[in-house]
């Protein structure tokens, strides 16, 4: 790459996923002036263990994350409870949200 193929005058660089973050999931949006610092952004999530979800793993707002687990959690049979259905030993696991 040369001078000539960097683009001059003020750029905007932004980058979009979703992620998962301390038990919660939603869309991240970072915008920056220049790239150096969108790949620094980017570079400081990962080791703050803000990591992608795949499409496949996408929830909607209401649905909670388990904090043990970092999987969306299942409706209980009782209305407004969510349950984790990891298994853990010869069980399951023991966490539940309630909306």
């Amino acid at each position: 790459m040369t001078q000539d193929d960097v683009p001059i005058g003020e750029m905007k660089y932004s980058f979009k996923a979703y992620v998962q973050a301390y038990g919660f999931a939603g869309d991240l949006i970072i915008t920056s002036t220049t790239v150096s610092d969108l790949v620094k952004s980017l570079m400081l999530l990962e080791r703050l263990g803000i990591e992608p979800l795949s499409t496949a793993n996408r929830t909607t707002s209401s649905t909670p994350i388990c904090p043990v687990h970092q999987r969306p959690m299942k409706p209980s049979k009782r209305p407004g409870v969510f349950y984790c259905s990891a298994q853990v030993g010869d069980g399951y696991c023991q966490e539940e949200a309630r909306k």
